[in-house]
């Protein structure tokens, strides 16, 4: 089933369209910040960034669940939208969050969704924001809201679903936004589109995700909030039987609670007492050891995890892409280093999600794209 999308209200938008100009907002909130933009343009190809900031928040904010954070940040969004040009706005688009599992594509923002985010029903992240943001500044101005491949987009092929135990399936979370984002880009630049290739991805940042695509689909990938390698903030996959005895222990009070500390307070945080990769670098720089063994081990499991992908493409990579926050030396060099016999390396450094959202809202509003229902 589709959201309606009738042909008057596309005749109404498209005469909007010519009437004045097209701005897109979109939101992306983070751990830390929420990022904000206001794209300009006539197609989705053809989409200028006007404006854009990072809105950071006070430690307070940050330490709160993440739907505590929604006034505080849907108010930092307004502030920006005063502060710039957003005459002709036309949609809102914002980072799909932790949904049930859906196909690749864009969505509209309902009343289901709104409910499963607030919840936390598929788990907890600031990303959960970005859709109750983006309906709430998209329904005082009347127009379109929508979200484009969120966290909970899936494509496992059968096999990556077992985990070898009955009842416990592997599901598929991922940073699906940026990681299709670049996987267009890399395929443009090769001198197609991404379904006539075979990539492997991986998005390094905060969280990380590893997978492979082909045909256009990311057929697995380790879950990016508990599994695969360490990141700066989460622990990744852990020895079970030592998992196990630290839930018994009595450290920690309740499930959430050591939730909470394996996917925030994990990794590179719980190893060095921070989560920006620049503060270790300028660490290993100084000729902090510790600093270098730690961040190489992040690199070596970041190998292993490329290392399992193609052998899920048979060996048949046409070409790795690494993008997010991290992808830049020594980190780089690192896993090149591991994994250039496997296929050529593509580094896009930093996220395209913002401008992969505007894309999906421009399809929307010039293409006449329907938005697919929850």
């Amino acid at each position: 089933m589709r959201v309606q999308n009738n042909e008057e209200r596309q005749a109404e938008m498209k005469s909007e369209t010519n009437a004045s100009p097209s701005r897109f907002l979109v939101i992306n909130p983070g751990s830390t910040s929420t990022k904000a933009a206001i794209y300009r343009g006539s197609s989705q190809w053809e989409l200028e960034e006007e404006a854009q900031a990072s809105l950071d928040h006070n430690g307070n904010i940050s330490s709160m669940e993440p739907i505590d954070q929604l006034e505080p940040r849907l108010q930092a969004v307004e502030r920006f939208l005063e502060e710039h040009d957003s005459s002709g706005l036309r949609a809102v688009a914002g980072r799909g969050g932790l949904t049930r599992p859906l196909e690749a594509g864009s969505y509209g923002i309902n009343d289901g969704m709104i409910r499963d985010l607030s919840s936390a029903r598929y788990g907890n992240h600031a990303s959960n924001l970005g859709a109750l943001m983006a309906r709430r500044i998209a329904e005082q101005r009347k127009i379109p809201s929508l979200i484009a491949d969120p966290v909970g987009v899936d494509q496992f092929e059968p096999p990556a679903r077992y985990s070898g135990w009955p009842g416990l399936e592997r599901k598929c979370q991922l940073h699906a936004l940026n990681m299709r984002s670049v996987a267009r880009e890399a395929a443009r630049d090769m001198g197609g589109v991404m379904e006539d290739f075979n990539f492997i991805i991986a998005h390094l940042g905060g969280g990380i995700s590893i997978g492979p695509m082909t045909g256009g689909r990311i057929i697995d990938v380790n879950n990016a909030m508990d599994g695969g390698p360490f990141s700066p903030q989460r622990c990744g996959t852990l020895p079970l039987t030592g998992l196990i005895d630290i839930c018994f222990s009595g450290e920690y009070r309740s499930a959430g609670e050591l939730k909470k500390a394996l996917t925030r307070t994990g990794g590179l945080n719980a190893y060095l007492g921070t989560d920006d990769a620049r503060e270790v670098i300028r660490r290993i720089k100084d000729g902090d050891e510790n600093a270098q063994s730690v961040y190489r081990a992040m690199a070596y499991q970041i190998s292993k995890e490329i290392g399992a992908m193609a052998a899920v493409l048979k060996g048949r990579v046409d070409a790795i892409i690494l993008t997010g926050g991290l992808p830049r030396p020594p980190l780089s060099d690192w896993i090149a280093e591991h994994c250039s016999w496997i296929a050529g390396i593509r580094i896009y450094p930093g996220e395209m999600e913002l401008l992969a959202l505007a894309r999906a809202a421009a399809r929307h509003v010039f293409d006449g794209e329907v938005l697919l229902d929850y």
